[in-house]
């Protein structure tokens, strides 16, 4: 798998690759040029998973750029829902800020031991509370703990375990 390139599928027809590494508009690009895969799995490379990066950059830009930002992310969610195939995230780091946001809009997700996600309550003013691996998973926010190694490895496996059943009918489990 090219770490440079924003999609990859090995082998050709079977589950494509987009690492979350990549600016947005070429993770978006890389949805919408998808054809002829059975699933999709969307990596958080170490980038990707970085604790606040992605906020404190946010929050010093100009609101139009901000705004912009947002509007691709809200497409990158749209094109990941309008997929015809299982979409899986496979997070290897806590996930906050874009990447949370992304993984909760994938069909299931897999974490890495130790990890965490941010759940965002509140009415009228938004907080957020960490949620640690174990409690994730026994709460249904994420399919699958793996240890940090196996992250992507054990998405794979999971996204063609959906592509192969019908829809609506794929064994989350291990």
């Amino acid at each position: 798998m090219g770490y440079l390139m924003p999609v990859t599928v090995e082998p050709p027809g079977d589950v494509a690759v987009i690492r979350l590494d990549q600016p947005l508009g070429d993770v978006l690009a890389g949805v919408r040029a998808l054809a002829d895969v059975t699933a999709l799995v969307l990596h958080g490379g170490p980038r990707a998973c970085a604790p606040t990066s992605d906020l404190k950059a946010l929050v010093r830009v100009a609101p139009a750029v901000r705004r912009a930002h947002l509007g691709r992310l809200h497409d990158l969610r749209d094109a990941l829902g309008a997929l015809p195939v299982p979409v899986v995230a496979a997070i290897g780091g806590s996930a906050f800020g874009d990447v949370a946001d992304l993984a909760a809009a994938c069909d299931h997700r897999v974490l890495a031991e130790g990890a965490e996600l941010v759940s965002l309550a509140g009415t009228g003013v938004l907080c957020a509370r960490r949620v640690p691996a174990a409690e994730a998973l026994r709460t249904g926010l994420v399919d699958q703990v793996v240890p940090v190694g196996a992250v992507l490895t054990a998405a794979v496996e999971l996204a063609r375990r959906c592509a192969a059943v019908p829809v609506g009918g794929c064994p989350a489990g291990p």
